[in-house]
């Protein structure tokens, strides 16, 4: 056998194990991060649509970062708001209906989501000037929402020290 290298079963088994690890890093990347059409949810729901063609604020929706630390997802209630009169046949917006009649939530899943030991304020930081597109990106663009910015401590720190913002340690954790 020729010095450095390896016998036709070790290539094999070499360019077998490479292709595994990268199909399954592939899949697993598809997992944790779905794509430019982002998480599916429980019922079909465009931003582009709402937020973006029908010039919908943010606030309408998720009216709670000005009073309390989380935006929060939008009860049943809020689409109800519209589309008690608005596209009512519509197969998504009937299913919504049945949840309004049965009291029932829908259960939306979250896309930015933050460890419990982390303290954040949406509420301090829009009466700081900041957009929701800052972090949550061109929301008005996309249909799923996707995580535009991963929420990990060195963006929060670079942020604040972009922005002159304290960086002591128990602004967010406390």
């Amino acid at each position: 056998m020729a010095s450095g290298r390896y016998k036709p079963k070790t290539q094999l088994l070499l360019v077998g194990g490479i292709v595994f690890v990268s199909v399954m890093a592939l899949i697993g990347a598809a997992i944790l991060y779905p794509g430019p059409l982002g998480i599916e949810q429980p019922i079909p729901f465009s931003h582009r649509v709402h937020a973006g063609q029908k010039e919908i604020g943010c606030l309408m929706c998720h009216p709670h970062p000005l009073s309390q630390a989380v935006a929060g997802i939008p009860p049943v209630e809020t689409c109800m708001f519209c589309h008690i009169r608005i596209i009512i046949h519509y197969p998504p917006i009937e299913e919504v209906h049945q949840h309004y009649r049965d009291h029932e939530p829908i259960l939306w899943r979250r896309v930015s989501d933050l460890p419990d030991f982390v303290q954040f304020n949406h509420g301090v930081h829009m009466a700081a000037g900041f957009e929701c597109g800052h972090c949550h990106g061109d929301v008005k663009a996309m249909d799923r929402i996707i995580l535009y910015q991963s929420f990990q401590m060195g963006f929060c720190i670079q942020c604040h020290r972009d922005h002159h913002a304290t960086i002591d340690c128990f602004a967010c954790h406390y």
